[in-house]
C-alpha cells in the first residue's frame, strides 16, 4: 500500500487523515510551496504588529481612546486568533485602554451564530475569561453609517460602532469573488447588515439570481476588484483603525504577518498567499482527491482546484471531515427543499470539470448533498469503499493526485 497523509478537522485539535492507495496506482501527493515553512514565533509576530504598514503603531492609535472593540474572523476561517490577539491587548494596556472598555465581536457576516466553544477554539480560555465575546447579527443591531460610490447602503454593527478604536484580525485566501480574503471584508460582510451584504455581494459583484458576475471580480482577482473595493469604501466609511492580515503554512501557523492600514495588509498578503500556497497541479488525472482542510466547513471551495487537475471523464474525491458539516450562508444557501437565500441561484451545484464526484466523510449531511445536482454525487463513508469506487470506473492503474488542501491551495497551473 501506498499511505498519502493531508491535515485534518482544524477545530477539532487537527487530527491528520490517513489514505491508503493499492500498489501499482501512480498515486502523486502534490505539495504546497508552504508546507516546510516554519511559523513565526511571538517575538517575530509582535515585531510585525508594531512595525505596522501605513498607519501607526496600535499603541499610538489607542492613546486618548475610551473603547475599543478587536473583531476577529469566524470559524470559516483558519486563524488561530489567540496567536495574535494578547499581542493587541497588550498595545491597548500600553496606551491607557482599560479591560473592561474592550471587548471582541466574531465577524460572522451572514454565517450565523457561535457559541462558548467556538470563541475558546479561536481566541483562547484565557481570553474568553476575561473579556465579553459577542456575536454578529446582520439583522439586528446594525447603525446606517453612509453610502459608498457603488450605491450600497454601510449598515455595521452598532457595538462595533459604539467604539472609537476598531481592531481586526484575520487570514488572507483566495477567494472566488473578490479575489483574495482579508483586509476590508472584516467589516463587509463580516460585521455588516444583510442589506449592505446584499448590495455588495449581488448589484455590485454581480452574484445572485438574474446577475452576472463583473469582469473585475474571480479568482485572484483583487486589486480592481470592485467588489472588494466597495467592501474597502465600507470600512474606511465604518473607521476600521488597524487590521491584522496574516498568511498560514499547513499547521495554520503564521509565515507572513502585516498589520496596520487595511488596504495595504491585504495587498501584501494577497501577494505573499500568491506565493506560499502555490500548489503543484498536474493535468488530465484520472482521480483527483482533494483535501478541505483550512476553511473545512465550506468544502465545496476543494472543487475549484481540483477541476484543474481532473480529465473530463474522471472522478473527484472531496474529503469533507468536518463534524459540524458545511457553515450556513444565509444570504446564498438553499433553505429548504422549495426556498432559499435572496442570492441563491436557484440552481443545483454542478462540477466544472470531471464526470462524477464522491463525497468521502463520516458526517453525512444530506442538505449539503442535496445542493448538488441529483445523481452528481456518491456519498461514501469508508475509505475502502472509496477504493473500489476508483477501481470500478478506473481500472486497476488509475493516475490520482492528491491535494493537501483544495480550500487554500492555489493550483500553479492558474498562477500567471
Amino acid at each position: 500500500m501506498v499511505t498519502v497523509e493531508v491535515p485534518g478537522q482544524p477545530w477539532f485539535k487537527d487530527k491528520p487523515i490517513q489514505l491508503n492507495f493499492p500498489d501499482g496506482w501512480r498515486v502523486q501527493r502534490c505539495r504546497m510551496a508552504c508546507e516546510d515553512q516554519r511559523g513565526l514565533t511571538k517575538a517575530q509576530i509582535r515585531r510585525a504588529i508594531r512595525h505596522p504598514l501605513g498607519a501607526k503603531q496600535l499603541a499610538k492609535l489607542a492613546e486618548g481612546k475610551k473603547e475599543a472593540v478587536i473583531i476577529f474572523d469566524d470559524m470559516t476561517r483558519p486563524t488561530k486568533t489567540y496567536q495574535y490577539a494578547p499581542i493587541v491587548l497588550e498595545e491597548l494596556k500600553k496606551a491607557g485602554i482599560k479591560d473592561e472598555n474592550v471587548r471582541f465581536i466574531i465577524a460572522a457576516g451572514s454565517h450565523g451564530t457561535f457559541g462558548r466553544l467556538d470563541f475558546v477554539k479561536k481566541l483562547g480560555e484565557d481570553i474568553v475569561d476575561r473579556y465579553p465575546v459577542y456575536n454578529h447579527n446582520p439583522y439586528e443591531m446594525v447603525k446606517h453609517v453612509g453610502e459608498t460610490s457603488h450605491g450600497t447602503p454601510v449598515w455595521v454593527n452598532a457595538e462595533v460602532m459604539a467604539c472609537d478604536l476598531k481592531v481586526g484580525i484575520g487570514t488572507v485566501l483566495f477567494h472566488r469573488m473578490s479575489g483574495f480574503s482579508g483586509g476590508g471584508k472584516m467589516i463587509c460582510p463580516g460585521v455588516a447588515g444583510i442589506e449592505t451584504i446584499r448590495h455588495n455581494h449581488g448589484p455590485v459583484g454581480g452574484f445572485g439570481p438574474g446577475l452576472k458576475p463583473h469582469q473585475s471580480t474571480g479568482y485572484m482577482l483583487n486589486d480592481a476588484n470592485i467588489l472588494r473595493l466597495d467592501a474597502e469604501e465600507c470600512a474606511r466609511i465604518a473607521g476600521l483603525d488597524f487590521k491584522i492580515d496574516t498568511v498560514l503554512n499547513l499547521r495554520r501557523d503564521p509565515i507572513e504577518v502585516y498589520a496596520g492600514d487595511f488596504v495595504q495588509t491585504q495587498r501584501a498578503g494577497s501577494r505573499a498567499a500568491l506565493r506560499w500556497h502555490r500548489t503543484e497541479s498536474p493535468r488530465e488525472m484520472d482521480v483527483v482527491v482533494v483535501n478541505s482542510y483550512m476553511r473545512q466547513n465550506e468544502p465545496q471551495i476543494s472543487l475549484w482546484p481540483a477541476a484543474q487537475s481532473v480529465k473530463a471523464d474522471g472522478t473527484i474525491v472531496l474529503l469533507a471531515n468536518d463534524p459540524d458539516g458545511d457553515i450556513n450562508h444565509w444570504i446564498f444557501n438553499r433553505h429548504g427543499k422549495y426556498v432559499g437565500a435572496s442570492l441563491w441561484s436557484g440552481k443545483p451545484r454542478t462540477l466544472a470539470r470531471g464526470a462524477r464526484l464522491v463525497i468521502h466523510s463520516p458526517y453525512r449531511f444530506r442538505s449539503f448533498e442535496g445542493s448538488f445536482a441529483p445523481g452528481t454525487v456518491t456519498w461514501i463513508k469508508e475509505w475502502e469503499e472509496v477504493i473500489d469506487f476508483i477501481k470500478a470506473h478506473h481500472g486497476d492503474q488509475p493516475s490520482v493526485s492528491v491535494l493537501p488542501d483544495g480550500t487554500s491551495g492555489i493550483p500553479e497551473s492558474c498562477i500567471k
